[in-house]
């Protein structure tokens, strides 16, 4: 895996500080955050009250002006698995989850938004159902919308998921996803996914698709399984793309209008380095192919709609 993290950050450890020959834990959650006190609580209470105690928390703090830094050092007094490290700058939200996982110890991992929560049973159930299939790269589960009144706004729904035994099939499944209504079906970024799986791939790229880049990076390398049970919930802010893509990094400032072939020209890079025998690659790309087609007829057939409805 390739850092793309070079700015400075001061790590703060409430508790005790992790040694070189301390064990590593099973699972790590990684909280990247940038003046989440709101929230954060709720997110840091729901981990502590997991019933599976084999974890460590990463709060990774990217120069918060709040009182998000308190908060945590707050939490780590109470429970020494809780961890806290600062950006000295802010280095954007992309960086900022890349290096809450370079920093983490765990075999398995999980990104985690700081508005975000889990249910009490969330780790042991996915810790055992990756360890009942071990040819399982990360699991996905059932998750819901919430608003901030409390209201579920989307539920997850039933549907394909990305479990099939090729890297054309299982590039077909997420294709298809996001070619769907049900593009909630699959998101990596918020599953429990193996250390290793995660450090074959080039991370979490500069770029407003990198949360789809990765989910074809990892389903290449294999499939997910899946439980359908509710298990986390996210909150849904609802932020318009002008204000979302300069948080995620200061490069996407204005780049809300980025064209939509880049994306498949990424998907291609992938594919062309991907430990693949040629002719599966070829099928991979045939596929890219395919489906950039299907999204370039639905756009021009859609403007076309528009332009007749004026």
């Amino acid at each position: 895996m390739n850092s793309r993290t070079e700015s400075t950050y001061t790590a703060i450890y409430p508790g005790e500080e992790p040694t070189a020959d301390e064990s590593r834990p099973m699972v790590s959650f990684g909280i990247p955050v940038r003046n989440g006190e709101r929230f954060l609580g709720r997110a840091l209470e729901s981990i502590l009250a997991q019933d599976f105690d084999d974890f460590e928390v990463i709060v990774c703090d990217n120069a918060s002006t709040d009182g998000t830094g308190k908060l945590v050092c707050d939490f780590g007094r109470r429970d020494p698995r809780v961890r806290y490290i600062r950006n000295e700058e802010n280095i954007g939200q992309i960086e900022n989850f890349n290096r809450v996982f370079e920093l983490s110890r765990g075999e398995f991992f999980r990104w985690m938004g700081a508005d975000d929560w889990l249910e009490p049973d969330f780790a042991s159930k996915c810790v055992a159902a990756l360890k009942a299939r071990r040819e399982a790269i990360g699991v996905t589960t059932q998750w819901r919308y919430v608003d901030d009144q409390n209201q579920v706004d989307i539920l997850d729904v039933s549907g394909p998921r990305v479990d099939a035994p090729t890297a054309p099939q299982r590039l077909h499944l997420v294709f298809s996803i996001f070619h769907s209504r049900k593009q909630i079906l699959f998101d990596p970024i918020y599953s429990l996914i193996r250390r290793d799986a995660l450090e074959r791939t080039q991370m979490l790229s500069i770029s407003r698709w990198t949360d789809r880049l990765l989910a074809v990076e990892l389903c290449i390398q294999g499939s997910f399984c899946h439980l359908d049970q509710v298990l986390s919930a996210r909150r849904n802010s609802r932020d318009p793309r002008s204000v979302r893509l300069p948080r995620y990094h200061d490069r996407l400032r204005g780049q809300h209008r980025e064209h939509r072939w880049m994306l498949y020209m990424g998907y291609a890079k992938i594919v062309k380095r991907a430990p693949l025998a040629m002719r599966q690659k070829v099928h991979c790309w045939s596929l890219i192919f395919i489906f950039w087609l299907r999204d370039e007829f639905r756009r021009r057939l859609q403007r076309m709609k528009r332009s007749v409805s004026r």
